[in-house]
């Protein structure tokens, strides 16, 4: 796969994706693993980016990165972090910055219907098996529920 280089999140959650496989069964396109979040949306694509990005650049302790076009058009792509992870990753080794939690979130249309695809935080502990990033993810995982919750208008 030729990745330009100006998509180097988009390279890290493809290798990322790529590296959680190795030594165990590749799900299908049409299974996706427990390294996934996938959450069904009322939205179009174009208001849940938008209620993403809002979230993002109005939390103190987020920041909106990019919204990009994948697929020709079929994924709207976004990235936010949450930064209050960073000390706790930084501690597992300056290398494993390469993969900040940072909300790789996919929209796509499936059967008429908005879905949401997002990265689990855990998937740094399947590639990085550290304790700072089990604190990481015990973290991330409650903040990015929150930013959830909020743009898909749940509890």
């Amino acid at each position: 796969m030729n990745i330009p280089a100006h998509f180097p999140a988009l390279a890290l959650c493809i290798a990322g994706a790529a590296a959680v496989g190795l030594g165990t069964p590749v799900a299908s396109a049409d299974e996706p693993d427990d390294h996934f979040i996938i959450r069904d949306c009322e939205q179009s694509r174009e208001d849940l980016a938008r209620a993403i990005r809002e979230f993002a650049e109005n939390e103190e302790d987020w920041i909106f990165l990019a919204e990009f076009d994948l697929a020709g058009g079929d994924i709207t792509a976004l990235k936010v972090c949450y930064l209050p992870l960073g000390p706790d990753i930084v501690d597992a080794g300056l290398h494993v910055g390469a993969m900040m939690p940072c909300g790789q979130i996919g929209l796509y249309e499936e059967n008429g219907n908005t879905k949401l695809s997002m990265l689990h935080p855990k998937f740094m502990t399947t590639l990085q098996p550290h304790p700072s990033l089990e604190r990481a993810v015990e973290r991330a995982e409650p903040a990015f529920e929150t930013l959830l919750d909020h743009v898909l208008g749940g509890p």
